[in-house]
């Protein structure tokens, strides 16, 4: 299962993460497309002064990091 996160910097803001409330999605694909709806969401609202970078990543929370002891 696939859940989006988006991060993006604003002028005059430090980076902001905003989690998907939404998820979590079967496929790859759909989490991605939920995270381009996101970043629509965030340009369009006006509650953020003008977008400079945006990201959508997608994250399987049930995966281990590799190396990592658990």
């Amino acid at each position: 299962m696939w859940y989006s996160v988006v991060i993006f910097t604003a002028m005059g803001l430090p980076m902001v993460q905003i989690d998907d409330q939404r998820g979590p999605y079967p496929h790859l694909p759909l989490c991605y497309q939920r995270g381009s709806v996101m970043i629509n969401d965030v340009i369009t609202s006006g509650k953020f002064p003008p977008v400079i970078h945006a990201q959508a990543l997608c994250i399987d929370k049930k995966k281990e990091v590799p190396g990592k002891d658990a």
